[in-house]
């Protein structure tokens, strides 16, 4: 994500930029480089067993006659089995470098070009000192601890937590603007006045400690040990999440992303609103490989807002299509952003059967997108792409796009078949350059391979940095005990009717994300909201993608939607009306996590797919018993979903084959809703209402034209 140099003073912005060759930019794309092997190294880490124990064997006269005890004592004796032994112990597992050694490099490359100003330029090298000594500091004491000491606060860690303190949230202002670091400053005040706060606060009154003691606590949960900043956030992202920005970059590098536009608009020419269904289709393709809302809006929404508008499109429609698409990329498998990650960790779940729950709700969401945005360019009289506009695949592009089919083959079967995420995603981006290598002779270029190494390593470091905050609030939350007093507030409320409590849930997920960065928003809403309801009978996998949903719902939802924000200055429109049209055109991921909820054969009936490959039925207390929802339920509600985004989007739009009156609007939304109530009766009688209405309204359009064409 670019840094936000607005923020620079106008006396500043007189100042000439620094060259590209300046000494702190080579140095931070060098680092970037030298970060995005060791994203690398972490991610082969089990690779490379596998070929140490392989070269053992297969090197070994008689292996397979040992016992299986001789056989680990050779591996282990074993001259390559004891080196990659010895790196392993002194690099792989101590947390310090797990940890600490992404933050150092995030935080090197970010603040060595943090200002771009001349005259500031000693501020970034004394800030890069700054936290360079202090997170040097953790790691030699986690290496300590690591080492069988006890963790305690020293008095030095005094001095170096406030220090990465402070410089984390000015990096975070600088990088991702004022909001997550206002919240994250909120609760850095909360934890130190919770004591004093009155009774009628309710939830946010806490314990009454001393200035000192919540001081003594916060070092000892946030630095002395893996808490805070260096909690679960970071600690997924380092292990799981890196591999897979690494990934995307290096795809969209190759030359990929030109190929996957030309793509969508071969494949959504011949549709009625042609060019908004290409950004549409290239933000969803865009969305296996980077799963980022606000980084889909700017690499596709430069190239595709303006082709939208071009077509006939309002100015803050075309942004909107293009926030509303880039949205639904964060839940759209293989690679579903930083969420599906959080919430694997958080359940307990492999992360696959997270991707395929994953599935059907995706084709939900863009089905909504595409109705949408038909209807309205019927409303506008847009039509297809003319013929001459729709570009041709020569005999070398469709050879090219096995650049998409081979990687992504690759991370899916690994995904499946041997679940190791960090494997998963080593051997798809082996797959990606080797791919890109061979079908883009212009990636062949050391420059190039550099380029697409030192993006990398700048889109990883920007997601630590983010990651970094989110783990300072998430710790503050739940060491305060505000997390607890909020969980059992929703336990109190899971008695009531489940209807009300998603509606809570909803709502709030909605409203703690807006403004948050999408990694911001999912861990917290899903430790401060989800935790309190599980004893609402929902499967943990229902209840955590109904949140994840809903977070990922408020980048476009006004008054502050993030991705909407972003698509809006491009398309030239106003913000909060890109916002409201954006909640328009993906009204469906409002509507789907209710229809999971009542209908859970949308998430699980799919997981009969582990089983036509040869495995056992998943067997899990996170998932719901596949075997009692049926092939019946999921095709009902696939057929009732359709036929509600039907009548929801054309009565959004005020139009189907004609114009809508008010009534019409208001009976298609209702008849469109019941269709997806879970008791039948009513959703039956819903749905042959609906057809009804649709086939009054289509004899009613044919009478009128029939009666056009003879009069004139």
């Amino acid at each position: 994500m670019p840094q936000s140099e607005a923020l620079e003073s106008p006396d500043m912005a007189k100042d000439s930029l620094p060259p590209k060759g300046q000494l702190n930019f080579r140095l931070s794309d060098a680092i970037a480089f030298c970060f995005t092997l060791v994203i690398l190294i972490y991610a082969a880490s089990g690779p490379i067993s596998e070929f140490v124990r392989w070269f053992i064997e297969v090197t070994t006269p008689g292996f397979d006659e040992l016992s299986r005890r001789d056989k680990r004592m050779l591996i282990r004796e074993h001259w390559l089995g004891g080196g990659y032994r010895s790196f392993e112990r002194n690099f792989m597992l101590p947390t310090g470098l797990i940890l600490g050694l992404p933050i150092l490099f995030a935080f090197s490359i970010s603040l060595l070009t943090l200002h771009r100003s001349r005259t500031l330029q000693w501020l970034n090298w004394l800030l890069t000192a700054l936290a360079l000594i202090a997170f040097s500091a953790w790691i030699v004491k986690i290496f300590a601890t690591d080492g069988g000491a006890l963790p305690s606060a020293q008095p030095i860690d005094y001095l170096m937590f406030p220090l990465a303190t402070a410089i984390t949230l000015y990096l975070t202002w600088r990088m991702f603007g004022g909001f997550i670091v206002a919240f994250c400053l909120f609760w850095v005040v909360y934890f130190f006045v919770r004591g004093d706060l009155p009774q009628w606060t309710g939830i946010l009154a806490g314990s009454e400690a001393s200035f000192l003691q919540n001081l003594r606590s916060m070092v000892q949960n946030f630095w002395a040990q893996t808490g805070g900043m260096f909690g679960q956030p970071l600690q997924v992202v380092s292990t799981n999440v890196l591999i897979y920005i690494v990934f995307g970059a290096v795809m969209m590098a190759s030359g990929a992303g030109d190929l996957l536009l030309k793509i969508a608009n071969r494949l959504t020419g011949g549709f009625v609103g042609g060019a908004a269904h290409a950004a549409v289709a290239s933000s969803a393709l865009f969305g296996t490989l980077s799963g980022a809302a606000i980084s889909n809006v700017v690499s596709t929404g430069v190239m595709t807002i303006p082709v939208i508008k071009k077509s006939g499109f309002r100015p803050a429609f075309a942004g909107a299509v293009e926030a509303a698409a880039s949205t639904g990329g964060q839940v759209m498998p293989p690679v579903m952003g930083v969420v599906a990650f959080f919430v694997a960790g958080q359940i307990g779940l492999e992360y696959r059967y997270i991707v395929v729950a994953a599935i059907l709700p995706a084709v939900f969401y863009y089905f909504g997108t595409f109705l949408t945005i038909y209807f309205e360019a019927r409303k506008q009289g847009i039509g297809t792409l003319p013929a001459d506009a729709r570009p041709k695949l020569n005999r070398k592009e469709l050879v090219q796009c096995l650049v998409f089919v081979f990687p992504l083959g690759v991370l899916t079967y690994f995904l499946f078949v041997q679940p190791s995420v960090p494997k998963a995603g080593f051997y798809g981006l082996a797959a990606a350059l080797a791919a890109a290598l061979v079908l883009f002779p212009s990636f062949r270029s050391p420059a190039r391979l550099w380029s697409a190494f030192v993006s990398a390593g700048r889109m990883s470091a920007a997601i630590v940095v983010i990651v970094t905050a989110i783990g300072l609030i998430v710790g503050l939350i739940q060491v305060s005990g505000f997390s607890g007093r909020l969980a059992l507030l929703l336990t109190q409320l899971a008695s009531g009717p489940l209807p009300l409590v998603l509606i809570v849930v909803a709502l709030g997920s909605i409203v703690l994300g807006m403004g948050l960065p999408p990694g911001a928003t999912y861990f917290i809403i899903v430790i401060a909201l989800s935790s309190g309801i599980e004893t609402v009978g929902i499967p943990p996998l229902t209840l955590h993608l109904f949140v994840v949903f809903f977070a990922v719902m408020s980048t476009v939802t006004p008054p502050v939607a993030l991705a909407a924000f972003a698509a809006a200055p491009i398309a030239g429109a106003d913000p909060v009306r890109t916002g409201f049209e954006a909640a328009r055109i993906g009204i469906a991921g409002f509507l789907i996590p209710f229809v999971f909820v009542y209908h859970p054969a949308v998430l699980y009936k799919l997981q009969m797919l582990f089983v036509w490959f040869g495995e056992d039925l998943p067997n899990s207390r996170a998932m719901l018993d596949i075997t009692t929802v049926g092939w019946l339920e999921f095709f009902w509600v696939i057929m009732a979903f359709a036929l509600a985004m039907w009548m929801t989007a054309s009565a959004l739009s005020g139009f189907d084959r004609s114009a809508l009156g008010p009534g019409e609007r208001i009976a298609r939304v209702i008849l469109g809703l019941l269709t997806l109530v879970p008791n039948l009766m009513i959703a039956g009688a819903a749905f042959a209402l609906c057809l009804l209405l649709l086939g009054r309204h289509f004899l009613m359009n044919r009478a009128t034209s029939r009666a056009s064409n003879e009069f004139a």
